[in-house]
This record gives structure tokens, sequence and C-alpha cells, in this order.
């Protein structure tokens, strides 16, 4: 209790002095300012009030620079300031702000234009000046920036002249900034003595509260706030001076890699403290199972690290294994049964790397890799990960120049109606070519839309097939073109805004232009979905589902969509003869009711063909008619396709 109360003694005193040490600027500051418009606009009618009032605040001047001088004597002499002291300075400072504001309000009746703007700059600039000069006490600087600029601006904001009006405007907004200021300012330096004192007290006090501090900061500079384990920063300087140890002993270490199975789950539906406790318990079980030789860090949100300094596989094995179970126990919390498991992924040095964060990305990815397999939940970094992470480090590199060196094109499959096969729409199919090697799409659609290039790929699609269609259609009439879209452009709310422009700029009708989505689309923002494609069907675009029923399907998601085209998947196409045909069989029942068109994908054989037809399925796509035709075999297709119709 008597640290605080000298504390605040020490606080006072150091706001005391702060104010008198600046007031010396500030007086000598007012003297010019009042000279400058006493004398510098004396006018007959008011030369004498004029002077009087130059007087009264000089004298008052005089008095704060004598009690200024008297002030830091008294300091010098070991004097520490109190309350009378600043209610003091504090009174002169805003007597001269009053007077101040009596001439402004006084003589402006008098003020011509070159006066009036003179005045409103001088006193905005002892405004803003005091800011910092009386930052020592925030009720004086606050008044004090109040008291000189808020009335002589309501005045001049009142006034019917428009210059005097825009000059009260101003005058009105910089006060505030200067009222916001002075207590920003008056917070900072507040915060700025205490601080001081504190560190100051810290210094001189007892040698267990150095230590308690010191710890403090460490633990906020190299620990997780929640698991008390090492942070990142931490664990990456520990991490090296492991591996400088090992190169002089010439032995390795390990990084696992810890993910965490279900707790997004546990989050999402119990709560984020229960997952709180959740990972403080698995940072609990983590170290049970490690060494003291070993380094444990969480690396963020369900994520943990492990530094062993050994690369002997068995013992890596064998670790990981204890992990795992370890962290798969039963966790009994808040009334709660909670069962999680992890996945770990575990990268040498120097066998895979010799750079520590390269390391962790590789034992990343080994573990993100094995999130998928059944046989365990653990496993090593090796050659096939590589080489995978090489290439695709390579396509997305790649990627970024593949439209400016042409190294896209278009293939156009057939749609033909089911009737009469006559070719009806196309559908473009995205090709790249790279190094004279044909990267399946498979491969490269899924990096562009990770890395969102695919947004920039599929604009590109677009302009090229809205082209074929403006070729199409003046050449032989009614074909469309379908253009696949990938979930990642329904994201750019601009998208259907962009179609439409391309549409206009090529002239074509909008009808034989066909949008193609597949069904995990219903999982993401259907709102937002739905606000897009609807502007899209306004414009007359079809849209079509592509791949359906192999996704999520959802009969109420299509309902509100209203879609105009569903192409049913080659998986089931190739199944006709098991439970095939009771999938085309219902999804025909549907269309009759719902009203849109069905395409039947995969149609490889007249078998398959011939029953599609019977079962009414309205169109047909498959190698059985073509396989995708590059563009210069399009013409001829088409016209093949017309003359076997009319023998």
């Amino acid at each position: 209790m008597g640290n605080e109360d000298e504390l605040q003694k020490l606080h006072q005193h150091d706001k005391i002095n702060l104010l008198y040490s600046n007031s010396y600027a500030g007086v000598f500051i007012s003297i010019l300012a009042s000279g400058t418009l006493a004398f510098g606009f004396l006018q007959p009618n008011n030369s004498e009030e004029k002077i009087q009032w130059w007087l009264v605040m000089n004298l008052l001047l005089l008095f704060r620079l004598a009690d200024s001088i008297i002030w830091a004597r008294k300091v010098r002499q070991g004097y520490q300031g109190q309350r009378k002291d600043l209610r003091r300075f504090s009174a002169g400072a805003l007597t001269t702000a009053l007077l101040w504001c009596f001439y402004c309000l006084y003589f402006y009746r008098y003020f011509e234009q070159s006066e009036l703007t003179t005045s409103i700059i001088i006193v905005s600039a002892m405004a803003g000046g005091a800011v910092n000069i009386l930052s020592g006490d925030k009720f004086t600087s606050v008044i004090y920036s109040m008291l000189l600029l808020l009335p002589f601006s309501i005045l001049l904001l009142l006034s019917p002249e428009y210059f005097q009006t825009l000059l009260g405007g101003l005058g009105l907004f910089f006060s505030m900034v200067m009222i916001v200021s002075a207590i920003k300012s008056a917070d900072f330096t507040l915060k700025s003595i205490e601080l001081r004192h504190q560190n100051k007290l810290l210094l001189e006090n007892m040698e267990d509260q150095v230590i308690a501090r010191t710890k403090q900061i460490y633990d906020l500079s190299n620990l997780d706030v929640l698991t008390r384990l090492f942070n990142r920063t931490a664990f990456l300087s520990h991490v090296r001076e492991i591996k400088q140890n090992s190169i002089k002993l010439n032995k390795g270490l390990s990084i696992l890699f810890v993910d965490l199975d279900g707790f997004k789950r546990v989050n999402d539906s119990i709560g984020h403290s229960v997952g709180d406790e959740v990972l403080l318990l698995t940072a609990q079980r983590i170290k049970a199972c490690c060494t003291e030789a070993m380094i444990l860090c969480r690396w963020g949100g369900d994520e943990f690290l492990i530094c062993v300094p050994s690369n002997d596989t068995e013992l890596l094995v064998l670790l990981s294994g204890q992990l795992v179970e370890g962290i798969s126990n039963t966790m009994d919390i808040r009334g709660h049964r909670i069962r999680i498991s992890a996945t770990i992924g575990i990268a040498l040095f120097p066998d895979h790397s010799r750079d520590e964060q390269e390391l962790i990305q590789l034992a990343d990815m080994a573990m993100y890799n094995q999130k998928s397999s059944i046989s365990q939940r653990w496993a090593f970094f090796d050659d096939h990960l590589a080489s995978r992470m090489k290439r695709e480090i390579f396509l997305r590199n790649r990627l970024d120049t593949a439209i400016e060196n042409a190294e896209f094109r278009l293939v156009f499959h057939p749609i033909v109606r089911a009737s009469d096969t006559a070719v009806v729409a196309f559908e473009a199919l995205l090709r790249w070519q790279l190094d004279g090697e044909n990267i399946a799409p498979d491969e490269f659609i899924c990096l562009a839309e990770q890395t969102g290039k695919i947004r920039q790929i599929g604009y590109w699609v677009l302009h090229n097939a809205c082209m074929e269609i403006k070729t199409l259609t003046e050449l032989y009439g009614e074909i469309s073109v379908c253009v696949n879209v990938s979930v990642v452009q329904f994201q750019d709310l601009s998208f259907a805004v962009t179609v439409e422009d391309m549409i206009q700029h090529y002239g074509i009708e909008a009808r034989f232009l066909h949008i193609e989505i597949t069904e995990s689309v219903f999982s993401g923002d259907k709102d937002n979905l739905f606000f897009i494609i609807k502007h899209l069907q306004s414009l007359g675009i079809k849209v079509s589902i592509d791949d359906f029923g192999t996704g999520y399907s959802s009969l109420s998601a299509m309902q509100d969509l209203n879609v105009n085209i569903v192409k049913i998947d080659k998986s089931f196409i190739d199944k006709l003869d098991l439970n095939g045909m009771s999938i085309v069989s219902a999804v025909m029942s549907i269309s009759a009711n719902m009203g849109y068109k069905v395409v039947a994908e995969g149609v490889e054989t007249a078998e398959q063909a011939e029953k599609l037809t019977k079962a009414g399925v309205h169109f047909l796509q498959g190698y059985l008619y073509e396989r995708p035709l590059e563009l210069h075999q399009v013409n001829s297709f088409i016209q093949k396709n017309r003359e076997q119709l009319v023998h």
C-alpha cells in the first residue's frame, strides 16, 4: 500500500513538473501572439480596448512566467509538487484561454477579413500546441482547447457570410480534433509517467519482483498461453540449437507434426472453452510421452510439433504409436466424454532437408497425406511425396504464365439429341500442354483453385467459348457451348456481371451459353450461389448440374435453383445392367416434374444409347459419338453429322 501511495505522489509531481517545464514556451508564444493581434490590427474604434486587453493578458502571462521560475527553484531544492500547485497552474492556463476567447468574441465585430483569418489561425495553432504543452493534465488540456476554439468557431458558423461560415466549420472540426488529440496525448503522457516510475520501483525494490517480471516476459515471448508449451519462435530457436549440436556430433534429428482429428467437431458442437481444455489435456498427454531432451511446441490451433534429437526410425515409430494411443484415450470434460485421435507426419534431418523450416513443411505434408490412409496414423516423408511436392510447386509456378504463353487450349466434346443423334451442343474442355506434356485436368484444376488462379483461367475459358458460340451460331444456327465453372469462381460477386459483359461484347444470344456446375457448390454459401445463378438465368443463360449423383445431392437445392439441365455421371451409365438404370429412371421421373432436361454422360456403346433413349433421356454424350475435338475439327464433324442425318 505504501508503494502505491509513493507512486501516486511521484506521478503527481511529474505531471506538475512537466506542465511547468512546458509552460515557458506557451507563455512566450502567447506574448508574441497577443502583441501581433493587439498592435498589428489597431483600429481607431478599438485601439484603447485592445491595448487594455493586451495589458491584462501580459500581466497574467508575466504572473505565470514568475510562477514557473519560482516552481523551478523550489524543485531544485527538493520540493515535491502538490495538488494546490496543479490547481494554480490550471487556473493560470485556463484564464489565459478565457482571455483569448474574450478577444475573439468581443473584437469579432471589428474584424476585417485579414484579422479574422489571422485570429483563427493563431488560436488554432495555440490549441494545437497546447495538446503537447498541457499533456500533463487531461482536464486542463481539453478545457484549454475548447475555450480557445469552440466558442469562436460556433460564432463564425452562425454568421450569414459564406467565408466566415467556412472558417467556423473548419474551426469547429479542428477543435474536435484537438479535443480528441488532447485526451489521447494526456493518456499517453500519464501512461509514460506511470511506466517510468513502475520500472524505477521495479529496479529499486526486492529481487523477487525482478525475477517474477523476467519470468513473465520470458513466458510471453516463448510460451503458448494455453498449453505452456513453446511457441513458434522459441521452438524454431531451440531446433536451430539442436541442429547445430547434431552437425557437430554427426547425429540426426527429427520433426514430428501432430494434428488432431475430430477437434473441430468438438469446438463447433460443444464450444471453444471445452476445446481449450481438450488442447490443454492433449498437451499434457504429449508431454507424458516425451523425454526432457525433446522440444515440444503448440504450432497453432490443434497442431503440435515435437523435435526429437535423433533420427532413429524405430524410436520414432515407437514414439508415434505412444502419442497416437495416448491422445486417443477418452477425455471426461465437464460431463462430456470426448474422444479424438491424431495423425503424425515425420521428417528427418539431414535425410529429408537441412533447413528446419522446410523440415516442418515436409512433416506437415507427410501428415496431411496420411490423413486419408486407414492403415496407420503416422507416416514418414518419402521420395514419392518429395516428387509430388516438387511437381506441384513446378505446376503452380507455370500456371502463373500459362495463359500468357498460350499453353491452354479448348477441345469440344459433342452432345447429341437422343432421338436422332443430331449435334445440339459442345462441352468446352480445358487442356494444358506444358513443354510437350499434356497435364491432366484433374491434376492442374485443383492447383488452380487452391491458388485462386482458376478465376483468371475461368474467364479465359468463357471468352474463348463465347467466340466459338459466335462462330457456330453464324454457320450452323442453334448450337450451344457448355462451360464448366468452378465453385471458386462463384465466390467472385462480379462473376455474373462479367459474363453479361462478355455476351454483349461478342454479340451472342445468352441461351447458347450453358454454365455447368458440380453438386459440390451446394455445400457452400447457397444464398450467394443462388443470387449469381438466378442473375445468369435472367440473362437467358442455361444452368447445368454436372456429374449428378456423385457429390452433394440436394433435390431441395436443385428445386430452389430451378436448373435447366442435369447431366447423369458416367459411373451410373457404366452400370446400367446393375443399379444404374434405376438411377436414370429416378432422374427422368423427377425431371418430368421439375421441368429440366437430362444429358447422359459417358455413353460408349450402342446398347447403352438404346436403353437411355427408351428411358426418355433427352441428350447423349460420349465416345460412341466422338471423342473431344480440337477446334479445327469441329466444323467438319458438324457437317458430317448433318450429312448423315439427311441420308
